[in-house]
């Protein structure tokens, strides 16, 4: 009996102490980890002590916080895989809701509210005012979060039927900064853009002597 009960005090400390340490990380997948070890050691002490309340509450938070996990490190795995150029649009999707357009739809105007991120699932886009065609795969619209007055710097047409993924700023922001790997990728990302653009423009001016 009384080696039963040094295990439940054991448990509960355990489960005390991995609860106090969550309280100080500030990413996600370290949390993650801290709250799977503590609904486990948390559901051992109410099975031990014969709680049917404590059992069934840590008996769903332990599976849920266990796929939470999964999502967030299929993040880091897809995006690393993006950062390789192997870009999988399939990481977006438990973050992100779907949106389809017809041929000729309007996805955003220049000067609109900047208040998504998009990634064309199927379809083609041309962004008017420099020309540019974009593929399934692409992610876009990110500038305008980063912009002084968060504004569309582009306005963007469906050239076919188009099957969207959006997320919104609030997500984003969220993703951004308890995934250093994401905030990473997309500052990379940005940075390219802006390469690209300014290449595009060089090359314009020159072929214009």
């Amino acid at each position: 009996m009384a080696t039963v009960l040094n295990y439940l005090m054991i448990l509960s400390w355990v489960a005390a102490g991995l609860s106090i340490i969550s309280a100080f990380v500030r990413t996600m997948i370290p949390l993650r980890i801290m709250s799977v070890w503590s609904n486990a050691a948390k559901f051992g002490y109410a099975a031990g002590i014969g709680s049917l309340l404590g059992l069934v509450e840590y008996a769903v938070l332990l599976p849920l916080n266990l796929y939470r996990l999964h999502q967030m490190r299929q993040l880091i795995r897809s995006i690393r895989n993006a950062q390789a150029g192997d870009f999988n649009h399939e990481w977006l999707a438990p973050f992100a809701t779907t949106r389809r357009l017809g041929s000729g739809e309007i996805v955003f105007r220049k000067g609109d509210p900047g208040d998504r991120l998009y990634l064309l699932s199927s379809g083609r886009i041309l962004f008017q005012e420099i020309g540019i065609e974009i593929g399934s795969g692409t992610l876009f619209g990110e500038l305008a979060f980063f912009t002084r007055d968060g504004t569309r710097t582009q306005t963007a047409v469906c050239l076919s039927d188009c099957e969207l993924l959006s997320i919104t700023e609030d997500r984003l922001e969220q993703l951004y900064f308890q995934n250093p790997q994401f905030g990473w990728y997309l500052i990379k990302l940005i940075a390219q853009r802006l390469v690209d653009n300014a290449q595009r423009m060089q090359d314009a001016q020159k072929s214009k002597v």
